[in-house]
């Protein structure tokens, strides 16, 4: 049976993808890449979740700021070890990272986007984005 254990890397460059791609081989976690076509896609769909499908319509608003990152089928254990391999590894943080729940499975990269980034502002009083919405 496929393992479950993924991260979607949203605006993540290839070498810093390619890092955080390297921590995960040595853990069982698959790496999605979603491109900003993809944006207007449910998470659920992106994270393949079953009773998701793809809408297939590309997304046409602006692009990502900030990178952002999607954890999907980590239980604690894991995640804390994947955050350990990601320290020790020393690649630069995602600011912007959520876990797949079924709260935001239903809504569109872009709009967990925009969500988390106005946590982290409100969390850092630093504005990393503007409204793409």
């Amino acid at each position: 049976m496929a393992s479950n254990k993924k991260l979607l890397l949203f605006h993540i460059d290839e070498g810093k993808a390619a890092l955080i791609k390297s921590v995960c081989d040595n853990l069982g976690i698959r790496i999605v890449k979603i491109y900003q076509h993809q944006y207007g896609e449910k998470i659920g769909a992106l994270a393949g979740i079953p009773i998701y499908a793809m809408a297939n319509r590309p997304y046409r608003g602006e692009g990502f700021e900030q990178e952002m990152m999607v954890i999907c089928g980590l239980n604690d254990k894991e995640l804390d070890t994947f955050l350990l391999a990601y320290r020790n590894a020393q690649i630069p943080p995602v600011w912007l990272k959520a876990m797949l729940t079924p709260h935001n499975m239903d809504w569109s990269a872009a709009q967990l986007y925009e969500a988390l980034a106005k946590e982290h502002q409100q969390m850092t009083g630093q504005s990393t984005i503007n409204s793409i919405l």
